[in-house]
């Protein structure tokens, strides 16, 4: 039985060289390779792939929305994230939404075979770098979680509310600002600002926090 693979990065070059190298393998069929999110979608609604490799940064709908789409059209997809280095604000949400591997793109070919049939057998697989990252973001959380809980009188209005929930599905400045209809200068002056307000020094903190306090 062939694992049925979707391939989708803007770089045409990167992605036709995996599905290259990826049909060499006599286990896997490349079904499709496309160039965003939006593409991927309608490719699995057509053909549903077993496992899909994704680009965490791509035009139209980067990786984490594309993810959360996928996982809630069909939670047995297995999901492969792709980035060109550890972008630690991904990471965290790649991981509570349900990526099943989170992979720099310099792994040898024959290791991403081999991590490839480990997902598809329903195995996790995180790169060495990212797992040190996620330790070091557990203990920071156990520390945080051990606070506690902001003041109900916090200086949080809507907008910010509405903010952290966006960071916590893994919008980016851009989409955020796109969305609520804010410029980009503001959306990141409103980040900084809650950064400070509850003491958090990232967005990965941030979106802890408003699991902590309900806002998620």
């Amino acid at each position: 039985m062939l694992i049925k693979i979707a391939i989708a990065d803007d770089q045409s070059l990167f992605r036709n060289m995996l599905a290259y190298i990826l049909n060499q393998d006599p286990e896997f069929e490349v079904i499709g390779e496309v160039g965003d999110g939006n593409e991927l979608f309608a490719l699995c609604e057509g053909k549903r792939p077993d496992v899909v490799l994704l680009d965490i940064k791509m035009p139209n709908a980067n990786g984490i929305s594309t993810l959360i789409k996928l996982k809630e059209h069909d939670p047995t997809i297995k999901v492969i994230m792709l980035t060109t280095f550890e972008e630690d604000e991904y990471i965290f949400e790649a991981c509570r939404n349900k990526a099943d591997a989170y992979i720099v793109k310099d792994t040898k070919p024959e290791v991403l075979v081999h991590i490839i049939k480990c997902v598809y057998g329903d195995l996790f697989v995180m790169h060495a770098s990212v797992k040190q990252y996620m330790v070091r973001q557990m203990q920071q959380a156990e520390q945080f979680f051990a606070q506690e809980p902001v003041e109900e009188d916090a200086d949080f209005d809507s907008v910010d509310l509405t903010i952290m929930r966006l960071i916590s599905i893994g919008k980016n400045n851009a989409e955020i600002a796109e969305q609520i209809r804010y410029s980009e200068g503001t959306v990141k002056n409103r980040i900084s600002k809650m950064l400070a307000n509850t003491k958090t020094k990232d967005r990965t903190q941030l979106a802890i926090f408003a699991l902590q306090n309900g806002i998620v």
